[in-house]
């Protein structure tokens, strides 16, 4: 009987150990996607340039172009609030549109070439109910700078 509880206990100290990496990570996800794709709207959208973000903001080597979205913090961060179940994943349309900035990078020129629109754009919130990636976007209107 003691032999059991112990290996009870074991088990259940392990699993406890386990869960706060867990959370961490997936706090660190959630940052990780502003930090990467949130243009701030104290500043002007066409003040934003994709060398200069990219610049402060390199792409990964295996990433030839980047997604930045024009939204603040608070309609990011309830973006994925609203779900009625918070223990799965979820794929959500936005009900109304934002401005897109897409940096691709052009060898030719050396440079990120930029493409800036009014688009509906679909998140994937993992299970925490936050925004962890872009999955889609239905542009409506294209943006001259």
């Amino acid at each position: 009987m003691a032999s059991s509880l112990k290996a009870w206990g074991a088990l259940l100290a392990l699993l406890c150990l386990q869960r706060k990496p867990l959370a961490h990570s997936k706090a660190v996800s959630r940052w990780k996607f502003m930090e990467e794709h949130q243009l701030d709207p104290s500043q002007g959208f066409g003040e934003y340039n994709c060398n200069a973000l990219l610049k402060d903001k390199p792409a990964p080597e295996h990433e030839p172009s980047r997604l930045f979205i024009y939204i603040s913090w608070y309609k990011a961060k309830h973006m994925c609030g609203k779900l009625n179940d918070r223990y799965r994943n979820a794929y959500v349309w936005t009900l109304t549109p934002f401005k897109v900035l897409q940096c691709h990078w052009e060898s030719v020129k050396n440079g990120y070439a930029e493409k800036r629109s009014y688009s509906y754009v679909q998140f994937h919130c993992n299970k925490d109910g936050y925004i962890e990636s872009v999955e889609d976007m239905n542009i409506i209107q294209p943006l001259l700078r």
